[in-house]
């Protein structure tokens, strides 16, 4: 938490899920959550992108792409029964052997610009679930 204050990441601590939310993630529209998990062997960064319907199959078609244009990334699809389906772009780093100050805050910023990258890429092939998506005639098959 401290680090992520003397990187002047904004951030909260979610008494739901115990995860550290990064709230310049958590306001893009088109993800529903952003969070930073401290956990035993590391950390985790996972965001969470809400899928149209419609965009699912498409969407499975680019995630080879999507995981080979952003390795240090995780990106693939949760799909649960009664909700819609979501994009989960997730990073890891390990700390069992020490991290520092510096690295961590290039962990956190470097995730943060390619989780913008990733849902700026799903928002142009129309894949999020946009609350003001607006559908042009003609162009639904």
């Amino acid at each position: 938490m401290r680090w992520l204050q003397q990187a002047r990441i904004e951030h909260y601590v979610c008494d739901q899920c115990h995860g550290i939310h990064i709230v310049s993630l958590q306001s893009v529209e088109g993800i529903q959550e952003s969070r930073v998990f401290v956990e035993e062997e590391g950390l985790l960064f996972s965001s969470e992108l809400e899928i149209r319907p419609a965009a699912l199959l498409p969407m499975v078609a680019e995630l080879g792409r999507l995981n080979m244009q952003y390795p240090s990334l995780k990106v693939f699809l949760d799909i649960i029964d009664d909700n819609l389906p979501r994009l989960v772009v997730g990073h890891t780093v390990f700390t069992k052997a020490g991290l520092t100050v510096e690295q961590f805050i290039l962990f956190v910023q470097s995730t943060i610009a390619a989780t913008h990258d990733v849902v700026a890429e799903c928002e142009r092939l129309g894949f999020l679930n946009l609350v003001d998506v607006v559908v042009e005639p003609g162009s639904v098959h």
